[in-house]
């Protein structure tokens, strides 16, 4: 940050800046800040105007000469920070975790923006030629009318992405998406570390769709992104070599979503984000005494063995050696598969992992469940079985 606050406060001084934006705050409160400079009684001030989130915006002047020290301070508390001058331009991207990457640009004039506009990874306003080949952007570079759910699933996804890019290692990435469909992340992933990030990445998309492979695969070398690979076959056969920095899923049906985690895990990714979907397996396993009243209504039922499942992988992949946060992947009014698992690999006692998965398996026990993910790891996680089986011995 100290080379772009010297070049921002030369463009403020030689009188070629023209607007900073600071948005996605990690905190409450404060959606976005804007800086202008303004010509405020023959002396020329910095504006702030600041977006809370109950709708008011705030202006507060101050003197021109400190606003590079003030727009660098203020942007360790967004996610992205967007300084426009005619001399140059940059976005700073921040994680919540505080890893920063900066992209400098061309000189050229802010756009004009409503107040309350939202600023994305990919600006809705620049074309980009794999959206436009998704059908997402036309060919002026617009998001199409019924492609705005799409296009905000894709940035929301990029931000969730730029959070974990500490728990990633340096150098070059290697990316699975396993059941990929189209792979419209796998896409705007490559995209962002290759071209945002200037990061090498291979991302391989695994699908047992024949023609979508070879429709993505004629997309990726019409882009000439030969780093993108595609290939056709069930994803307990067909897998990449090598190991994994990250793996991605969106909306793998059911059981499929088990068999990724597994997978990933058992692979070794140091990063899993996977958004389950139809979660119907322990719907017709679930039983309980003390949850009758519940169970005995269907719609209930599978609402609740839907939480269930995302419940217990959750605490699966912490026995595993994850750090597991479940967060909302997108607006529930635009669809309720709206979930989303960040697992990211960490250090955790071997104790606490066991504990961990006793826990998990008095559960199941108790809710007479066996969830394909605890019988897909079951090899994998012998030493924690043999050592709570060792401590029952003793006991």
């Amino acid at each position: 940050m100290k080379e772009l606050k010297e070049k921002l406060a030369g463009s403020i001084e030689g009188g070629t800046f023209t607007r900073a934006v600071l948005s996605s705050g990690f905190g409450k409160g404060v959606k976005k800040l804007v800086y202008t400079l303004k010509d405020r009684k023959g002396a020329v001030s910095a504006l702030e105007e600041k977006f809370t989130d109950d709708g008011k915006v705030l202006h507060t002047y101050s003197d021109a000469e400190g606003l590079a020290d003030l727009i660098v301070c203020n942007s360790e508390d967004f996610r992205q920070t967007d300084i426009y001058c005619k001399d140059f331009t940059a976005v700073a991207l921040r994680s919540r975790k505080g890893a920063l990457h900066i992209k400098y640009g061309k000189g050229r004039e802010a756009p004009e923006k409503n107040g309350d506009e939202k600023n994305y990874i990919l600006s809705p306003g620049e074309k980009y030629d794999f959206l436009v080949l998704l059908d997402i952007q036309d060919q002026s570079g617009r998001v199409k009318d019924k492609r705005q759910s799409k296009f905000r699933q894709i940035n929301r996804f990029l931000e969730i992405v730029s959070d974990t890019l500490p728990s990633l290692p340096a150098g070059e990435l290697t990316v699975w998406d396993l059941c990929c469909g189209k792979s419209y992340l796998s896409f705007a992933v490559y995209y962002y570390f290759r071209y945002i990030l200037e990061r090498d990445v291979t991302v391989y998309c695994v699908d047992r769709k024949a023609d979508v492979m070879e429709y993505c695969s004629k997309a990726a070398s019409s882009l000439g992104w030969d780093g993108m690979r595609f290939i056709c076959g069930d994803i307990t056969k067909c897998l990449p070599d090598g190991k994994p920095d990250l793996v991605l899923s969106l909306h793998a049906c059911d059981t499929a979503t088990d068999v990724v985690l597994s997978e990933a895990v058992k692979a070794g990714a140091k990063v899993i984000l996977s958004s389950p979907c139809c979660q119907h397996e322990l719907s017709t396993q679930l039983k309980s005494d003390d949850l009758s009243f519940v169970l005995r209504e269907p719609v209930l039922k599978q609402k609740l063995a839907a939480i269930f499942t995302d419940a217990l992988r959750c605490r699966l992949l912490y026995a595993c050696g994850y750090k597991v946060t479940a967060l909302e992947f997108i607006d529930p009014d635009e669809t309720p598969k709206n979930l989303m698992i960040r697992a990211e690999k960490t250090v955790i006692p071997k104790k606490l992992r066991g504990r961990t998965l006793e826990e998990y398996d008095e559960t199941c026990e108790k809710m007479s469940l066996r969830p394909t993910m605890r019988v897909l790891l079951d090899d994998y996680l012998y030493d924690l079985i043999e050592r709570k089986e060792n401590d029952a011995e003793k006991q």
